[in-house]
């Protein structure tokens, strides 16, 4: 008894042992799972996204830039993550004919994405996974939706925030009423001199390190005061300030851009203090005075946003 017992613990664990040998495969590699677009797309040099704008974006000295509707610094991370798309998994594939299109939304495509010689068309999503339908060619691929916000947004979404490109070096920054200059010996002054309190060179850094909470195109180009900033190298990138309040609006006409910038981040930028955004307070009022409606301590709107951070410049 004993040892017809032993055998059969014996038989369960060959068994356990054979199934883990079936299951594991030990020494067989995964096949890697197929993607949208084959290869890498390090070596892209031009990508076409179509939605509601046609947008041409071309890489150049290394940085993608947006070439149309118009030109302009691109987020680098947003596009990386839009090249990205093409190498998102093909979960099933099944041909596809052209009476067929209709069904699946591809007839007019939500976005046509052009990666190099690929082109990519997004329809709609099957109604049980929620997966989106994608035609190359004849095919019809299911993938995961986590990226069609990339797809759908529009040009002045892929525009950098950043109102100075990044890693520029400033040698002097123009603003209503102040000028502040780079030495030679790195060391920032300013005209006027003001009260030698100001860290000229931490005005310099926020400027290096602001970013914009929206970017629009140019709606109406009002002429006012203007703000300039000269580089170590390129041309004077020239900002027109469309208004102040109740948040900073600055424009730039060779971009036809215009940059929303946070309360905070524009009193930091104008070298202002808060007080100087302030409405005065009111005088007191006598005791037969009639009192008026406003609201003497009420402040500034703040709106959210990111702020810029000071850096070293």
């Amino acid at each position: 008894m004993k040892s017809r017992l032993t055998l059969n613990l014996g038989l369960l664990a060959l068994i356990a042992v054979l199934t883990t040998v079936a299951v594991l495969k030990p020494g067989k590699k995964e096949e890697p799972q197929p993607t949208l677009v084959a290869g890498e797309l390090n070596s892209l040099s031009r990508v076409k996204l179509q939605n509601k704008d046609t947008l041409t974006l071309e890489k150049k000295d290394g940085l993608w830039v947006l070439t149309a509707p118009f030109a302009a610094p691109v987020n680098q991370v947003r596009m990386r993550q839009l090249v990205e798309v093409g190498q998102a998994v093909s979960s099933a594939r099944y041909p596809i004919k052209p009476e067929e299109l209709a069904q699946f939304g591809l007839d007019r495509p939500q976005a046509t994405l052009t990666l190099g010689d690929t082109t990519l068309q997004f329809g709609n999503t099957d109604p049980i996974n929620m997966r989106r339908y994608v035609r190359i060619g004849d095919t019809l691929h299911l993938v995961d939706d986590n990226f069609f916000h990339h797809l759908t947004a529009s040009a002045t979404d892929y525009v950098d925030k950043k109102l100075i490109p990044e890693g520029a070096k400033f040698r002097q920054i123009e603003l209503p009423g102040l000028k502040i200059m780079k030495g030679a010996e790195g060391r920032w002054t300013a005209e006027p001199a003001g009260d030698g309190k100001t860290d000229w060179a931490e005005l310099a850094s926020t400027w290096a390190t602001a970013r914009a909470i929206e970017v629009k195109r140019l709606e109406k180009d009002t002429p006012g005061e203007t703000i300039r900033v000269t580089l170590n190298e390129g041309s004077p990138i020239e900002f027109f300030i469309l208004r102040k309040q109740p948040t900073l609006t600055l424009a730039r006409r060779d971009l036809g851009l215009q940059y929303e910038i946070t309360a905070d981040t524009a009193r930091d930028l104008l070298n202002q203090k808060k007080s100087d955004q302030e409405p005065a307070a009111a005088a007191p009022k006598s005791p037969g005075e009639a009192t008026d409606h406003h609201d003497d301590d009420q402040e500034e709107e703040e709106y959210e946003g990111e702020d810029s951070t000071h850096g070293e410049d």
